[in-house]
């Protein structure tokens, strides 16, 4: 058994310091590259924007609202320039491009574009996520996506620059999200096919797969407001299939989770800068020790044993739903 087992885990070793070696030397310089962001108003997009400042970047800080521009520019130096752009309108998109253009030329180059807005969407049983829900999740976290990405493929291909697409360990393994996750696996689907076509034209693809952090995205307090807010907006028969005790202890389980998020953000900070700085980055990045260690190996299992591993872990309601009880 050791003679079987001590080569494999040899192997392992050899490749994993063979990854490290490789990911360590650096591109010569970031002064003369641009980098687009999307999501910069808080969160994930704020810090990347930050960091790949700190760096050297010329960066394209993309926000939904004027207040996120303002908050960017107290934050960073001038290299930062922020603009409006709603990932959702193709107008707002092309009203970006000519930002970008107006900087780096009708001929310039685009090093990184970072597909970072995201929406959580609505949240609770999947049941209770209705088609719109899916909809207006898809229509950010996927359909977003793909519009900026082919809008700014001619000026990424120039430079043979990168794009970097925040996923989720949610689209490898999800315990029961609905349109997040399913969008989330939507997005990995599209960024593994964007990887195989573009990488001959010299543009490389990058899968970043997050797991739980304790950002405004998935605070306890958003969790509760979305639950309830898809809760209220239920038939009256499905309410009452579920019943109101099921439902403020299924509030409890999905807050619970929540809050047990990281807030060590340089996990996916560090992740990004390494993609945009490293001559050889990697084509997917795992970020957070519950990515690592449960989340991701968890999509390696047969999945009925998964699903039983899962339930365990991400926890179950303790009140039955009223349909389900007996007389």
């Amino acid at each position: 058994m050791l003679g079987t087992v001590l080569p494999v885990l040899l192997a392992i070793l050899a490749y994993r310091l063979y990854k490290w070696a490789r990911g360590l030397p650096r591109i010569s310089s970031t002064a003369d590259k641009y980098v687009l962001v999307t999501g910069c108003d808080t969160g994930f997009g704020k810090l990347h924007a930050q960091r790949l400042d700190k760096l050297g970047f010329h960066v394209f800080a993309a926000c939904l609202t004027e207040k996120g521009q303002q908050d960017l520019k107290q934050l960073c130096s001038d290299r930062v320039v922020t603009m409006a752009m709603d990932v959702t309108s193709h107008d707002s998109i092309l009203k970006a491009r000519d930002v970008v253009r107006t900087h780096v030329g009708e001929n310039g180059e685009l090093w990184g574009l970072v597909n970072n807005a995201g929406v959580l969407g609505a949240v609770g049983h999947i049941e209770w996520q209705t088609r719109e829900d899916f909809i207006n999740t898809f229509n950010v976290n996927l359909f977003g996506m793909v519009d900026v990405t082919r809008t700014f493929l001619p000026l990424l291909k120039r430079a043979r620059g990168r794009v970097v697409n925040a996923s989720s360990v949610y689209g490898r393994t999800d315990p029961g999200s609905g349109a997040y996750g399913t969008s989330k696996f939507a997005v990995e689907g599209y960024s593994d096919c964007l990887r195989r076509m573009l990488g001959p034209l010299g543009v490389s693809v990058h899968i970043l797969e997050p797991g739980t952090f304790l950002t405004g995205f998935q605070a306890p307090e958003v969790i509760d407001r979305l639950m309830h807010k898809s809760w209220d907006n239920l038939e009256p028969d499905v309410r009452s299939w579920y019943g109101e005790d099921f439902f403020e202890d299924a509030v409890r389980v999905f807050k619970e989770v929540a809050s047990l998020g990281s807030t060590n953000y340089n996990h996916v900070v560090d992740a990004v800068a390494h993609c945009l700085t490293a001559v050889h980055p990697q084509s997917r990045y795992v970020c957070g020790w519950d990515a690592r260690l449960v989340m991701a190996p968890l999509s390696w299992l047969p999945t009925d044993v998964g699903d039983w591993v899962l339930r365990i872990l991400a926890g179950q309601p303790k009140v039955l739903p009223k349909g389900l009880r007996r007389a």
